[in-house]
């Protein structure tokens, strides 16, 4: 009783989201994945694969706060984004970048085993075939991929939401960059 103290407790927000942040990190994401499942419904996000949902949940956990958050951070794994900020690609994109991504598409279409490094190797031999670095087209990858620049590593989505939305998307914003 000695310890009390006569002033009133403070509450800290910083800590209380740090705290929360930390949580969901640190469980597993089919502790809350009931609670997420409801929170996309009511943004009208069908969840049909319920193993599928959780291994995107663990994928996009370290950058969600609040369990909403998880909407922003993994909606596109579900469907394709409505807005893409193509201003964030326009202003270094060019003649050779554009013959870049449609070589990707043959190449991610000639894919026959879709996974992790069969993409990466796609992806390094067709930058290596024109003459560009990776590192320069990973971010126009990921606003195709994704709409925005955040979300986990582009090649882990594109493994994740599979080739043919891969293509479907590259293809959509190739489109709205010609134009």
């Amino acid at each position: 009783l000695e310890r009390v103290h006569k002033g009133g407790a403070k509450f800290n927000w910083e800590k209380a989201q740090w705290f929360n942040h930390e949580w969901i990190k640190q469980n597993d994401a089919s502790l809350y994945a009931e609670t997420v499942k409801a929170i996309f419904k009511a943004h009208h996000l069908t969840v049909n694969d319920d193993a599928y949902f959780i291994r995107v949940l663990n994928l996009v956990k370290d950058r969600c706060t609040f369990l909403p958050d998880f909407v922003e951070q993994a909606s596109f794994f579900f469907t394709a984004p409505n807005v893409i900020d193509i201003e964030a690609i326009k202003g270094k994109w060019n003649e050779q970048q554009q013959q870049f991504f449609e070589a990707l598409v043959a190449a991610f279409t000639a894919i026959t085993d879709w996974e992790h490094d069969a993409i990466d190797a796609a992806f390094k031999q067709t930058a290596e075939t024109h003459q560009l670095k990776a590192g320069q087209l990973m971010l126009p990858l990921r606003i195709m991929l994704v709409g925005g620049k955040f979300g986990p590593g582009v090649l882990d989505i594109a493994t994740m939401i599979g080739q043919q939305a891969t293509i479907e998307r590259i293809q959509h914003v190739v489109a709205l960059l010609k134009a």
